[in-house]
């Protein structure tokens, strides 16, 4: 009942209050609603307590009758060790990362479409523009894709930052300019774009930023010496070329051969593996997939050879061999389960055969792969 006293002096003191001072129904009965509320609010707490204290009686294995003693301190042993329980998580394997995080085809054309851009890239950056002159604050670095011309590379002084494929913001006459190979100084004079060309061929541009002004006496030092960059993209263009598919851009078969000579003549142990794609959607950028994912997991050496439409090969580490296969596995696995159910057969053969010869070791391979084949087909 002591919870009680407080609504009770409240009332009679708004009583007192209302009598000696001023008295009005209105003010009084508010007084008496807040009143019967707050005793209302008291006895709901008093009924809660109630029945939290017969739950607890009320809970299985309680000792009603014994009387209620402190329970003693928890003492920890530091100098002992905790009890460890047994983890499955160190005995289970990890689950692998998943190869395709883009869809196989996209993936496979933007592949393809960065290849001259990362050539342009390399290029730049191992033969990066001098400063010539303290007036030069930045240089910017734009490579051409034969239709846009996008940012790559960004430097001040000594310093190369790669960029995104950043649009490049300029006035139309300095683009004119620039695509009929000709060098333009911008309006503002802050700006000289120097294109970077060779044999009418237009790679991209380097544009010099300065706090200054250009004046046309500027051009000709800048654009000599950057024709050795310029000279340096065609040389790389021309072994692309000579080496790489122009539609896949994987090894052709003319460096296939090559190589494989190479290696067969060197000490390493390496197994040979070509793959033919049976049936399957999409051959070309699974391909492409494949090279792509194969490198970026260290399991394909250099990488693919397409030594024909549908047939690739290439040339693997014997002791790299387990963690292809694993690779390949899931490589197959996760094409499935994203719609592009592949069918591939293979042929390997490997060369530590004591006195095999070069043309044994190629036609083991296809003899292995026309077996693999005929294996599908039944």
């Amino acid at each position: 009942m002591k919870r009680y006293t407080i609504p009770t002096i409240f009332f009679a003191i708004g009583v007192v209050l209302q009598y000696t001072i001023y008295f009005s129904w209105v003010s009084f009965t508010l007084l008496t609603v807040s009143c019967l509320l707050l005793a209302l609010f008291l006895y709901s707490l008093d009924f809660q307590k109630q029945e939290s204290i017969e739950k607890q009686n009320l809970e299985p294995g309680r000792d009603l009758g014994s009387d209620p003693s402190p329970q003693a301190d928890v003492v920890f042993d530091t100098n002992s060790s905790l009890p460890t329980e047994s983890s499955n998580a160190e005995q289970e394997p990890k689950p692998k990362d998943i190869l395709w995080k883009k869809d196989p085809v996209l993936l496979a054309r933007e592949s393809v479409h960065l290849e001259e851009r990362s050539l342009f890239c390399e290029t730049v950056k191992e033969f990066p523009f001098p400063f010539l002159t303290e007036k030069v604050t930045s240089i910017q670095y734009v490579y051409y894709d034969g239709k846009e011309f996008k940012e790559c590379y960004w430097q001040k002084a000594g310093m190369m930052v790669e960029t995104d494929d950043n649009p490049v913001e300029w006035e139309e006459y300095e683009e004119g300019r620039v695509r009929e190979l000709l060098p333009a100084i911008s309006f503002d004079k802050r700006k000289l774009y120097i294109p970077l060309t060779m044999n009418a061929h237009l790679f991209g541009f380097l544009c010099f930023s300065t706090k200054e002004s250009w004046n046309e006496s500027d051009i000709q030092s800048f654009w000599e010496k950057s024709t050795t960059i310029s000279e340096k993209i065609m040389a790389k263009k021309e072994y692309f070329k000579v080496t790489k598919h122009p539609v896949s851009k994987l090894f052709n078969v003319s460096h296939f051969y090559g190589m494989a000579k190479s290696e067969f003549e060197s000490q390493g142990k390496v197994t040979l593996i070509l793959f033919k794609f049976i049936d399957t959607n999409f051959q070309s950028e699974i391909a492409i997939g494949l090279n792509l994912l194969g490198k970026q997991n260290a399991v394909l050496g250099l990488g693919l050879y397409q030594l024909e439409d549908n047939l690739y090969a290439s040339m693997i580490s014997n002791d790299r061999l387990d963690d292809f296969t694993e690779f390949f596995k899931q490589f197959i696995e996760e094409l499935d389960s994203l719609g592009y159910p592949s069918e591939v057969a293979l042929g390997y053969s490997n060369k530590s055969i004591p006195g095999i010869k070069f043309d044994v070791w190629i036609k083991a391979a296809y003899k292995s792969l026309e077996e693999s084949i005929l294996y599908h087909a039944a």
